[in-house]
């Protein structure tokens, strides 16, 4: 034992040991874990990692060459490190444990928890005011929309173009493809429009589903904001995608992997002669099996493209996955009112959209979309200034 710390906190560390080049850490709650000396090499420019002389720019630059020559625990609970080239770093306890990578504790991953109708409509609504201008309550509500890929704000001014106002709180609003119909670069107005053959400016049904699903990259958060309501129809559809994606893999784990990995081509031509194509899978993995993202539209699918053997095989896995996607017992279905904004993870949740008359009345939505890279940038910054342990956790990738 090269140092030992006998503070309180269970999250300090309280020994060092050094065998082989590897580094045996133990913390005061009795949790150990082992990193290689290259490993800590490697890591020691990152922040809360360590601080040694700025980096190279090279990844593996000499590091296998260098070895830890002694370690120890500071009076604060840090991890000091002497290396063989003479330089010395620090290694923060917190980000230490955060990023073991022992069996079943690589950096927590965030909670989701999957849903449907009844669950979602009892947990869902926030109140617009409680976070307009309160950075905890956005907190809340980023929290939130990890965990449920979904809320709902009720008590939305309804200004025009204020939904982009909203979306640049949660993260970066890119322009729209269809902002052209609201004089807003990055807004897109749903109602009926004749001249816009789009789906969503039209009044028929459009079944569940994720946006711009024939892009590389999809849009992270969809944000929908209600400015008129019809009186009688066009209800939203919004179903939980990863709750349909498990309830596959129950059914025929077989049919789940084909989808995980298959590609398909995604598609999109529309008047103007834009003609968007992308070869992607409907679900997406990660190596360990845990679901990231969903890719669908049913309207969106052209011709496989796969070998003969596989053809089959890929419809049916799709007709499975439609039969549990429509099954309405899934769908929540709220009817929107004027002042309510719908948050979606395009990522995960699917929706869409009953039909409505447009001669009884009008339907006004106004539609951003928000990256997701900055959506969880912005959750970072927000969960570290209120000192969340969400700050470190590691967040669903999405499509890939």
């Amino acid at each position: 034992m090269l140092g030992t710390n006998m503070a309180n906190d269970h999250l300090l560390l309280v020994s060092a040991e050094l065998c082989d080049g590897r580094i045996n850490l133990t913390w005061h709650d009795g949790f150990s874990a082992c990193y290689h000396d290259i490993s800590l090499r490697h890591s020691s420019g990152f922040p809360g990692a360590g601080r040694p002389a700025g980096p190279d720019g090279r990844f593996l630059r000499d590091k296998q060459s260098i070895e830890v020559v002694a370690a120890e625990i500071s009076d604060s609970g840090e991890l000091l490190l002497n290396w063989s080239d003479g330089r010395r770093s620090e290694h923060d306890a917190d980000w230490l444990r955060d990023n073991a990578y022992v069996d079943g504790n690589h950096q927590i991953r965030q909670r989701v928890t999957t849903w449907d109708a009844v669950k979602i409509n009892e947990q869902n609504s926030f109140n617009y005011s409680d976070l307009a201008d309160n950075d905890e309550g956005l907190l809340s509500l980023s929290e939130h929309l990890l965990e449920f890929g979904v809320a709902l704000l009720r008590n939305v001014p309804t200004d025009m173009n204020i939904v982009a106002k909203i979306g640049n709180k949660l993260g970066h609003v890119p322009a729209n493809l269809y902002a052209e119909s609201a004089g807003h670069p990055s807004i897109c107005n749903v109602r009926v429009d004749p001249s816009i053959t789009v789906a969503t400016n039209m009044c028929h049904f459009l079944g569940p589903h994720t946006d711009t699903c024939w892009r590389q990259t999809l849009i992270g958060l969809l944000l929908m904001h209600c400015l008129r309501a019809h009186p009688e129809g066009g209800r939203s559809i919004v179903v939980d995608g990863f709750a349909v994606a498990h309830a596959l893999r129950e059914q025929d784990e077989g049919s789940f992997n084909l989808l995980a990995q298959a590609p398909l081509m995604f598609s999109s031509q529309v008047d103007n002669g834009d003609d968007w194509r992308v070869l992607g899978r409907v679900l997406s993995v990660a190596a360990d099996g845990v679901l990231e993202g969903i890719r669908y539209n049913g309207n969106s699918i052209g011709q496989l493209q796969l070998p003969p053997g596989l053809v089959e095989p890929v419809y049916r896995a799709l007709e499975q996955f439609e039969e549990i996607l429509y099954d309405r017992d899934r769908w929540w279905q709220p009817q929107l009112q004027p002042g309510d904004l719908l948050i979606l993870d395009n990522h995960r949740v699917l929706h869409g959209r009953e039909a409505f008359d447009p001669s009884a009345g009008e339907r006004h939505l106004q539609c951003c979309g928000v990256d997701r890279d900055d959506f969880h940038n912005r959750y970072r910054r927000l969960a570290r200034k209120f000192e969340s342990p969400g700050a470190n956790i590691r967040l669903t990738a999405g499509v890939i």
